[in-house]
């Protein structure tokens, strides 16, 4: 098989991005932002792939080629949980299983790694990836941790330390996309919050609020129960709001934010709270 030229893909690029301007729906971002991540631009390819999931969010291949994306700028946490939407939509392959090889590696989870390699060798005996990977894997990377390996290592471990909801709410500010985070109780007064300069958090909460309640006023009133999420996109920012144990937790993010990834961070940082606020 003969390499893919720049030349090429610039080609692709060009035709992928005329398929996506004429329908903005098309399944092809996944091809466009993979082309620009050989490429060598990540920073577009991140753009266009987490444009693309957000109006396709079970779209597995959009999550594998994300999974590469994250992996290649050294965000390893977030290249496995992308990696996990990628087999809850489609189910394990030897690719899925190969970069998860990959990504155990990089954070040092050697032991795991080398036995998912070991698998897929027997079966494929002469892929040379697999050969060279398993080469690599020497008693002193258990314990070797690069500067950025280390981050995001800690990044991973960073959710057991959350047990309260200021942890919680300086967690989520921390992630990428999220602009502000704040925690409201049913009577409209601000639990926690930690929010960018630029937004107000009085105004946030009175949104938050009116629209909470409208909502739950409505869906009451067809006798549907309690409304679960509810996201409100603008212009400069997309606020989601999320009911638990009775209060509200509030994200302002940006227009670009990679809702899919989040939407597991919200899942492990309720689950998390709710077990130890029991």
């Amino acid at each position: 098989m003969c390499p893919t030229t720049s030349i090429d893909l610039d080609e692709r690029i060009e035709k992928c991005e005329k398929i996506l301007s004429d329908n903005s729906d098309s399944l092809i971002f996944a091809a466009l932002s993979d082309a620009y991540r050989r490429k060598g631009d990540l920073a577009k390819a991140f753009h266009v792939c987490g444009r693309g999931l957000k109006l396709n969010p079970d779209y597995g291949p959009g999550h594998m080629v994300m999974a590469k994306i994250n992996f290649e700028r050294g965000m390893y946490c977030e290249a496995e949980r992308e990696l996990l939407l990628v087999v809850q939509a489609e189910g394990k392959t030897r690719t899925t299983e190969l970069l998860l090889a990959q990504i155990l590696i990089k954070k040092s989870q050697i032991n795991e790694a080398k036995r998912i390699l070991e698998k897929l060798k027997v079966t494929d005996p002469t892929n040379q990836i697999i050969q060279e990977l398993l080469q690599n894997l020497l008693p002193e990377m258990e314990t070797e941790k690069t500067g950025y390996d280390a981050m995001a290592i800690e990044e991973c471990g960073y959710l057991e330390k959350v047990t309260n909801l200021k942890d919680a709410v300086g967690y989520l500010k921390s992630l990428q996309g999220v602009m502000g985070a704040l925690v409201v109780g049913d009577d409209g007064l601000v639990l926690e919050s930690k929010l960018n300069p630029h937004l107000k958090k009085e105004l946030i909460t009175t949104i938050t609020t009116l629209i909470s309640q409208k909502v739950k006023e409505d869906i009451a009133n067809i006798d549907l129960g309690d409304y679960l999420q509810i996201m409100v996109e603008t212009s400069a920012l997309e606020l989601w709001i999320t009911r638990f144990d009775h209060q509200i937790l509030v994200l302002c993010c940006s227009p670009d934010a990679h809702l899919g990834a989040l939407k597991i961070r919200v899942s492990e940082i309720l689950e998390y709270l709710s077990r130890n606020n029991k």
